[in-house]
């Protein structure tokens, strides 16, 4: 009853609050808690980042290797630097950098193969980065998605981190420098049962965000997409935690 009356509250005095689609899955009742569109094909920006990762790890590459720097996106690496593979994937996953992005894709398997032999048909991807608008996803095939890399520990670990420093050399420099990074979730810095995270924004897909969450032993999915600005997203993401998870 006390969901129902605050889910009614939260419709009456915020109704613009709400997304394009989103939806909160519960794995252990195998159902949407809340929900809407969840069908809907749209343009998922930085989310595609997941994507990448995925397709890194599942190519058995030596995370531990040191790779060139390279790709025309913008970052926060030097063009011609070398860093480890590993520090490359926190920084596109926690602070959604674009050049480590292509970096780490450079060399590596179509991840769309890997997604038509999992069963998603409404998924693409163009490029590593999500710049483009042809990278397209749903609610439903992003919460299974998120549900696979449940077991990939560095997924998990490098996107839900808060803050980390980088240290590097620059090409033709003997300075080591130190690049701060820091989540582009604010979320992360609220709710302590974020276990898994990515933000994207572009002007064709809005501010997005896809989340697992564990409360109590619950697993959760958190996806919304198409909100029309940082603070509509965190009110739908605010209402699905205060509603739903974080409920006595």
């Amino acid at each position: 009853m006390f969901k129902q009356l605050l889910l009614i509250f939260c419709l009456l005095f915020a109704p613009s609050v709400y997304a394009n689609s989103y939806g909160l899955y519960d794995f252990d009742n195998v159902r949407y808690e809340h929900s809407k569109n969840t069908t809907d094909v749209s343009s998922i920006a930085s989310i595609t980042k997941l994507f990448t990762a995925y397709a890194v790890v599942m190519s058995a590459v030596d995370l531990d290797e040191k790779v060139k720097v390279q790709g025309k996106s913008g970052g926060r690496f030097a063009r011609g630097a070398y860093l480890e593979r590993s520090e490359l994937m926190r920084a596109m996953l926690m602070s959604s950098d674009n050049l480590a992005a292509e970096t780490l894709a450079h060399a590596h398997p179509d991840v769309n193969w890997h997604l038509g032999l999992n069963g998603f048909k409404e998924t693409r991807i163009v490029d590593p980065t999500g710049l483009l608008a042809g990278n397209v996803s749903t609610v439903d095939e992003l919460k299974e998605f998120l549900f696979m890399l449940r077991r990939i520990d560095i997924i998990r670990y490098y996107s839900s981190g808060k803050t980390h420093s980088v240290k590097y050399q620059p090409p033709k420099s003997k300075k080591t420098i130190t690049i701060q990074l820091r989540n582009t979730n604010p979320q992360i810095f609220t709710y302590d049962s974020i276990v898994l995270t990515k933000t994207g924004f572009t002007n064709a897909a809005g501010r997005c965000l896809a989340m697992l969450v564990e409360k109590n032993g619950v697993l959760y999915a958190m996806v919304t997409l198409g909100n029309k600005d940082v603070k509509q997203r965190s009110g739908v993401i605010n209402d699905m935690f205060n509603i739903y998870v974080n409920h006595d």
